[in-house]
């Protein structure tokens, strides 16, 4: 998302910061603030404000005023408009009243303060004159025999107790601070009505206490149905909890209606209507019209009965489970019956270098949109918390359209929380190393390691019977022997001349590549190292896990953190999750040069 020229924050800065310059400081100055709601959908936090429709608004005019959204970007912010208002079921009808939430930006992870709570306070304006302020927003009116402020403000603000109430009578005593007791006005006075209108402003509430600001977004996000505040972790809507009957599971994994009370009546010519009781055959529906029927072993319906039902409804599928059927079991059964011969059980895609594999018990894909991509959900059951995926990996997956639903084992799974320990370590925490020149390369790359590099030292050493001097690089580490590097210096003899005294000499070629001067010099030091690590995102056999391939070397030493020499880009997502574990990164940049380059 878009807006002219300056980013959201950037805008509220220039409204304050003049404004503060400019104005005289004041017993009427205030700072106003105004707060947003974060919504999260697929992978990305999303800075939302919360809006009552009125009168001939749009959904295209209400995006234009509250931030410029590029045109290429306008068509996916209609989308994660759909998404975060399940309750506006035609985009193009709104209607004057209903509460809406409009996306504004996409956020990465913890990027403004208080982000994690579901709530963002940022600086609106500074106003310097509350009560000349107030008065712009207030109409002249001359007493009339009879009148009271009570009644002048009650019928205007709602009433008599009631807060909007008790906030016109602030406002007026502030527009009229020559009235000292409301009680004593007369007829043919001139006094000045706050105008109901300004309660319309962005900064209204912050007018009286900013804790009515979050007070005001609580009650309106309860307007909504089937959307809470964004938890200290928030979880995609296609991850919810899972509840403990196999059956919920299922139907939560379906993204399906799970119905377990009432009854379905068939009617039958010249017989009593046949009739299925869902607490003994329950029903999943999903959203696409689909239907599951559950009916158990014991159950007193035969096929042939149940047969009539696929004769009133058109896609109908009957599972026949057993009491004791494990989890795995019935959600075998019903993938059988549902996506026979599509289902994978692994899928696997390319992002800048990094190879990607997600491998579960069950996948499958739902049909996408018209121009849209598909989403891919990753089905696993898993025994306890503590093997969930980070939740910086989930957001990356679900980025790239694959939704994980990891699947707790056993009934009492409610309330257990993921293990989901993510910080806010983010590409700030990345070094990068030039490798345009082999000299500074070789210096970078040992510095990031650990080790000492001293280069242009003089050494000594005898050749022939005659103690010859040269220069040359050294490597000093806290532990292991030192070596030296030579980029062509040393000729003939003199580096089996140098070895001999005890010194081990690695010889960077001009045209040996990255890959082989990092070897060369690993196998150098008292380190191991591996080429191409892979890294299992959960704490759970790689079997149903998911696998990061990254192309490059991973250093590691007792003792000392380890260390990923990248030749990849990694998204920010598993910069996070890998510096959690306690990986330090060095990425390469690649030469500039024409040649040569890295695979």
């Amino acid at each position: 998302m878009k807006f002219q020229g300056v980013s959201l924050a950037s805008v509220f800065l220039v409204i304050l910061i003049p404004a503060c310059l400019i104005s005289p400081r004041s017993a009427y100055n205030a700072l106003l603030y105004k707060s947003y709601t974060i919504r999260y959908d697929r992978g990305w936090d999303i800075l939302c404000d919360p809006y009552v429709v009125k009168k001939n608004d749009w959904l295209y005019k209400l995006f234009k005023q509250k931030g410029e959204i590029s045109h290429r970007d306008f068509p996916e912010f209609v989308m994660i408009f759909k998404r975060i208002n399940p309750h506006i079921h035609n985009i193009d009808r709104i209607r004057a009243g209903q509460h809406i939430i409009i996306p504004l930006k996409k956020l990465k992870q913890s990027s403004m303060p208080g982000q994690s709570s579901g709530v963002v306070t940022i600086p609106f304006v500074t106003i310097p004159n509350i009560p000349e302020t107030l008065k712009t927003y207030s109409a002249e009116y001359t007493v009339q025999k009879g009148d009271c402020i009570s009644i002048l403000i009650s019928t205007r603000y709602g009433s008599y107790g009631a807060e909007p109430y008790k906030q016109g009578i602030k406002l007026f005593r502030l527009i009229n601070p020559d009235i000292k007791d409301l009680n004593r006005i007369y007829a043919g006075q001139d006094i000045l009505i706050p105008d109901p209108a300004i309660r319309q402003q962005p900064w209204y509430q912050s007018l009286f206490d900013r804790l009515a600001n979050y007070q005001n977004l609580t009650d309106f996000d309860r307007t909504i149905k089937a959307h809470k505040k964004t938890p200290m972790l928030p979880v995609s809507k296609d991850r919810e909890k899972k509840p403990s009957f196999p059956l919920s599971k299922v139907a939560c994994a379906l993204d399906a209606k799970l119905s377990t009370k009432g009854v379905y009546y068939f009617p039958r010519q010249g017989q009593e209507d046949f009739k299925i009781d869902l607490s003994r055959i329950p029903l999943i529906k999903l959203k696409n019209g689909t239907r599951i029927l559950f009916p158990v072993d014991d159950n007193k319906n035969n096929k042939s009965e149940l047969d009539i039902v696929k004769s009133f409804w058109k896609d109908v599928h009957i599972v026949q489970i057993a009491p004791n059927d494990s989890e795995k079991h019935v959600f075998d059964a019903v993938f059988e019956r549902l996506e026979k011969g599509v289902l994978k059980n692994r899928l696997s895609f390319f992002d800048q270098g990094v190879k990607v594999e997600v491998r579960g018990e069950w996948i499958f894909d739902k049909i996408a949109e018209k121009g849209k991509s598909a989403r891919h959900f990753c089905i696993s059951l898993i025994d306890n918390p503590r093997e969930r995926t980070p939740e910086s990996i989930l957001r990356y997956l679900d980025q790239n359209n694959i939704v994980l639903k990891e699947i707790i084992k056993g009934k009492n799974t409610a309330g257990q929380k993921s293990n989901n320990l993510d910080s806010n370590k983010s590409a700030e925490d990345v070094n990068t190393i030039d490798s345009s020149d082999q000299k500074t390369f070789v210096n970078d790359l040992i510095t990031a390691i650990g080790y000492k590099y001293s280069p242009d030292v003089s050494i000594s050493f005898p050749y022939s019977g005659v103690q010859v001097k040269t220069v040359s690089n050294l490597v000093t580490g806290s532990d292991g022997n030192p070596f030296l590097i030579d980029f062509g210096n040393l000729y003939g003899d003199a580096v089996s001349a140098i070895e001999k005294t005890g010194f081990t000499v690695i010889q960077i070629k001009s045209d040996d590549k990255c890959p082989v001067i990092i070897q060369k010099i690993l196998g150098a030091m008292d380190v191991s190292y591996t080429n191409n690590p892979t890294f299992l995102a959960a704490k759970r056999p790689a079997i149903y896990n998911t696998v990061l391939t990254i192309p490059g070397f991973l250093v590691t030493s007792a003792g000392k953190p380890s260390i990923l020499l990248s030749f990849a880009t990694p998204h920010s997502g598993i910069i996070q999750f890998l510096t959690n574990q306690g990986v330090k990164i060095s990425m390469i940049q690649p030469s500039k040069k024409k040649h040569p380059t890295y695979h």
